[in-house]
């Protein structure tokens, strides 16, 4: 939250700057002048200066919720490829390694991290733990403890996962059901 409003700020000064020279030296586009107000005071710079700060706070939620929302439409079709994999007698890592390549988004790039720093040296348990940070989604990190706790204990993991995969398709339908109740 931090990192974000530090960038927020720097970058909502930059666009603030960048507008007021803007206005300073051309008033005649319409659409400049329909969406900045007039810089004639010191607080009217302020206030252009927090609106395009919130402006960039909203713009980086708005892309983290939504490639929150990408990584849990695609975790079930990863979960039924990592537990046909499993089943098939692979172990965890080479099911990693044989299912995570042939996918695409936002989950499957944090995965693809995993198998890199794994690849350079780096422990699997620990790096598969970075993928509930990078992407805070409640399944998300459901599927990384399993994973965790599967890797830490020895336990079986296609079971499991095939539960959850039913249980994040049950998560996805009602999400829909709820969007098109606002529709």
């Amino acid at each position: 939250m931090n990192l974000e409003f530090l960038f927020a700020a720097v970058f909502g000064l930059g666009v603030g700057g960048l507008l007021s020279k803007l206005q300073q030296t051309s008033q005649s586009n319409l659409a400049f002048r329909l969406s900045v107000k007039p810089l004639g005071s010191k607080p009217a710079i302020k206030g252009n200066f927090k609106t395009a700060g919130f402006l960039l706070l909203n713009q980086v939620r708005s892309e983290n919720s939504s490639k929150l929302e990408r990584a849990l439409f695609e975790l079930p079709e990863i979960i039924d490829l990592l537990v046909v994999s499993l089943r098939a007698g692979n172990g965890i890592y080479r099911s990693f390694v044989s299912v995570i390549p042939h996918s695409s988004g936002a989950l499957a790039e944090q995965l693809a991290r995993v198998l890199r720093a794994v690849e350079l040296g780096a422990a699997f348990g620990n790096e598969i733990k970075e993928v509930s940070k990078a992407l805070p989604h409640p399944q998300v990190s459901e599927f990384v403890n399993k994973v965790s706790l599967a890797l830490e204990r020895g336990t079986p993991l296609a079971q499991m996962l095939t539960e959850q995969g039913v249980s994040v398709r049950e998560e996805i339908k009602s999400r829909l059901l709820k969007q098109a109740g606002k529709n």
